[in-house]
């Protein structure tokens, strides 16, 4: 891997003879086959959505456009966070990764917004808060950089989810953390698009090079079904007018969501990983740590 000098417009590398362009100031780190790819699927319906999403107009603000008070009212979710756990894995990779000192973090998948003021943010394109502008399967930063790595819920979102955990891994320094966030049984939500789900198995495999691995859900079974079932009603219901579906949709979780509790009761059950929501993972890379 070369360095990048500055030129007229652009970065290049003076290793590979690479350039690449500059966006409000930051370089776009992708290839320009590949970055081809991504400025197509920015220009579709669904990639139009995730830049409206990720510079803050989205969803809340098509609702607040609307004016309605309906429109701003948001109904209890159904789906209830094992956030003890959670917590605890973040922690360790946002605080401990230098035995308290302030680490560095990559969060790849990141924006618009920051789990932490110390982390650095990888994401395809220049959305708020992104720091690289680049392709998790392809992170352009040197072998052991990272005294910590991180994904939320990014993984479904990558052809080659292997390839993107062999360079969480390969740019985390040893005996650094690394915790990601996966779906199970959730719905489709393409962001750029969505390919695959992980079972607790398939997660130890996908992440079976790191050391003394912790697994465990991040929503449970109840919560699961009722997921399922808030996003079957929304297909029975007609698309237009749209007041009508988010009215159902109202209904149904303020009917249902005091029934995500029960998961509280589900979370060592040896069988609720058959129909989680979903899973984390927390371990680090083998190896020394290096003195800091």
């Amino acid at each position: 891997m070369g360095t990048l000098d500055d030129i007229p417009g652009a970065m290049g590398c003076n290793g590979c003879g690479e350039r690449y362009p500059l966006l409000n100031g930051r370089p776009v780190l992708v290839p320009g086959a590949e970055r081809g790819s991504i400025e197509a699927f920015l220009a579709t319906e669904d990639g139009r959505k995730m830049v409206r999403e990720y510079d803050g107009r989205g969803h809340a603000a098509e609702g607040k456009a609307q004016g309605g008070g309906l429109a701003r009212l948001k109904p209890p979710s159904v789906m209830h966070r094992y956030e003890e756990d959670l917590l605890h894995g973040r922690a360790k990779v946002l605080f401990e990764a230098r035995g308290g000192a302030q680490p560095l973090v990559l969060n790849v998948g990141g924006g618009p917004h920051r789990v932490s003021d110390g982390e650095i943010t990888l994401n395809i394109g220049p959305f708020p808060n992104v720091d690289l502008i680049a392709d998790g399967q392809r992170i352009p930063v040197a072998d052991d950089t990272f005294d910590a790595v991180f994904s939320l819920a990014v993984l479904e979102h990558v052809p080659d989810a292997p390839r993107v955990v062999s360079e969480m891994m390969r740019v985390l320094r040893p005996g650094g953390y690394l915790y990601s966030e996966v779906p199970f049984i959730w719905f489709y939500h393409g962001y750029p698009s969505d390919f695959q789900r992980y079972t607790l198995s398939g997660m130890k495999r996908l992440f079976a090079g790191l050391e003394e691995p912790q697994f465990g859900m991040t929503h449970g079974p109840v919560s699961a079904a009722l997921q399922s079932g808030n996003m079957a009603l929304q297909m029975l219901v007609p698309a237009r007018p749209r007041a009508l579906r988010k009215l159902f949709n109202g209904l149904y979780r303020l009917v249902f969501f005091p029934f995500k509790y029960l998961d509280l009761r589900l979370r060592g059950h040896p069988e609720a990983h058959t129909m989680a929501g979903g899973f984390f993972v927390l371990g680090r890379k083998p190896g020394a740590r290096p003195a800091t």
